[in-house]
């Protein structure tokens, strides 16, 4: 590893604001501030990469530096982890390449004679003066003594932890420079050619089926979502809308608590029936009893339970399970019961021919059902779905017809539910002409991405530059 955990300490003590030691001299502070100050700028100067033509000091890239190390430190710590050295290393890595990035985009735009607006630059001025004032501000609070010592030791701590007003302008000119020469690459990708388009929608048929032919659940997340783009469409699947009304909590709560009781039984009848089944498994008995020929006994352990025993539980086991499931049946006719006036009101307007659509507006409760692109062509649901509660799919599924109505509402984990069938859905390839718009955008962003990264690897590769990482001094 090119840096030891002590020179990552350094960097998080930068970080902790103990870089100087000026509270311990008690004659001329300021003094001793501006001392501190040269050495922490000659510590900077360090050449981290050169190029033809120029070279980058750890100074120009301090700023970046430690606003990447800061946010990697957050993201560590959300998930209890700790910070490493090689971490660091990527860090560094990762600025000084975006520096030399920065050096050939800003090359390119001198030479296609593109400038930014006098009112961009007054924006990148605005940027960094009000980051920069808001550390120093921060700083200054911090500190200590007579005025013009805090003053001199915010000044000292700003540059210290990556803020100096060069540094700061130099990062919000980079990334106008790249919003400015991006807008300029891109547009020269101007359109997609119908063998363009032909070429992504064969990729992307092939690549959908490859992921949702096993997955239902990814194939409903990517319906369910406007910015996907679906081409091919697995078996068994059809559209549904329904209407969601909501018990009161605790009646809602009631019912999912004895599901999951009746289910937990169920799981452990299973369990119960399977260590059955291998007891009674002549084959298993009979391999058993060969490997252990010529074997010394094993040590004694506690006896095997017999299959009379195991019967026993089996036996209570189903007469809980039936006590149960009667619980969890009462608990959905309650929740039912509880918002049986509503039911009635919108079977009769169902009954009486209005469209189930506006009646969703009315009275669903699902905000699924309200926004696009759900609300217009409704769930993907079939017999695998994994992305429904299963009442909700049993529900949709025992439908029989397109326009077909569940008359007995269906009870789930999220409320009382009059399911509709919307439509059926065709299996395999969607049309090019059905996703062609959107499909048409997407590829022309792709092209666009590529034909920008490859010009950028260009214009970076042009500057021959050689990398000092071993430069960075964070002590």
């Amino acid at each position: 590893m090119r840096h030891t955990i002590s020179r990552l300490m350094g960097l998080m003590l930068v970080l902790a604001l103990v870089l100087s030691g000026c509270n311990l001299v008690g004659i001329d502070p300021i003094m001793q501030l501006d001392e501190d100050l040269a050495a922490k700028v000659k510590q900077f100067s360090g050449v981290v990469a050169s190029y033809d033509g120029g070279e980058i000091t750890q100074a120009d890239v301090m700023s970046n530096l430690v606003s990447q190390y800061s946010y990697m430190s957050q993201m560590y710590s959300m998930y209890g982890m700790n910070m490493t050295s090689d971490v660091l290393n990527s860090i560094e890595e990762s600025v000084v390449q975006g520096a030399v990035e920065d050096v050939a985009i800003a090359k390119q735009i001198e030479s296609r004679g593109l400038k930014l607006s006098d009112e961009k630059l007054a924006e990148v001025q605005t940027k960094a003066d009000e980051s920069y004032q808001q550390a120093y501000d921060s700083l200054y609070g911090q500190a200590t003594g007579k005025d013009d010592v805090r003053a001199k030791q915010a000044e000292f701590d700003a540059y210290a932890n990556g803020y100096s007003k060069e540094g700061l302008y130099a990062l919000e000119l980079a990334a106008a420079n790249r919003e400015l020469i991006e807008d300029a690459v891109k547009g020269e990708i101007a359109e997609v050619t119908d063998e363009q388009l032909q070429t992504a929608y064969d990729e992307k048929v092939a690549s959908d089926e490859s992921s949702y032919a096993d997955a239902p659940g990814s194939f409903e997340s990517a319906m369910s979502s406007s910015s996907s783009i679906v081409c091919w469409i697995p078996e068994g699947y059809r559209t549904v809308k329904h209407i969601l009304v909501k018990p009161e909590d605790t009646v809602l709560t009631a019912f999912t608590d004895a599901r999951s009781a009746y289910k937990s039984a169920q799981s452990a009848l299973e369990d119960l029936q399977a260590e059955l089944d291998a007891l009674n498994d002549d084959d298993a008995g009979a391999e058993a009893e060969e490997a252990a020929e010529g074997e010394e006994a094993p040590e004694a352990t506690e006896a095997p339970r017999t299959a009379e025993e195991i019967q026993a539980d089996i036996d209570a086991a189903e007469a809980n399970l039936a006590t149960l499931k009667t619980d969890m049946e009462s608990a959905a006719s309650a929740c039912i019961a509880s918002v049986q006036d509503k039911l009635d009101e919108i079977y009769g307007k169902i009954e009486a021919g209005e469209d189930f659509s506006a009646l969703i507006a009315e009275y669903g409760e699902d905000p699924g059902m309200k926004n696009e692109p759900t609300a217009t062509r409704g769930y993907y649901v079939s017999a695998r779905s994994t992305a429904w509660d299963q009442a909700f799919t049993d529900g949709a599924m025992s439908l029989e017809k397109v326009g077909d109505v569940t008359m007995t509402p269906v009870v789930s984990g999220s409320g009382v539910h009059i399911i509709r069938y919307e439509s059926d859905v065709t299996p395999g390839a969607v049309a090019l002409d059905d996703v062609r718009e959107q499909l048409t955008e997407d590829t022309l962003k792709k092209l666009q991405d590529d034909h920008y990264s490859s010009e950028l690897q260009s214009w970076v590769s042009a500057l021959n530059a050689e990398y000092h990482l071993d430069a960075f001094d964070l002590n």
